[in-house]
């Protein structure tokens, strides 16, 4: 067996997440810098149509993967006076 100098067996703790990819973010940030956005998405003769809170950085993640998997995909920023609350996620 190989010794190392300075090394002790489980000297630091490996810190898991229960959700892999997902991470905690103060409730401040998300209320303050998080615009809404109208996600349109079509498949066959299928609408979905829904609002949601976002940062810029992920509706950019979410058009990507709807494109993938839709027939016509529309992400776009609005208002919150535009909004619907009934479609709202």
């Amino acid at each position: 067996m190989i010794k190392y100098p300075h090394t002790k067996k489980n000297a630091q703790r490996k810190n898991t997440l229960v959700y892999p990819g997902l991470t905690t973010v103060s409730l401040d940030r998300i209320i303050t810098y998080m615009s809404y956005y109208y996600v349109l998405a079509y498949m066959g003769s299928e609408c979905f149509r829904y609002y949601v809170q976002l940062d810029p950085d992920s509706a950019d993640v979410l058009h990507d993967v709807l494109v993938s998997k839709y027939d016509l995909v529309q992400v776009c920023e609005v208002t919150k006076s535009e909004v619907d609350p009934d479609l709202v996620i």
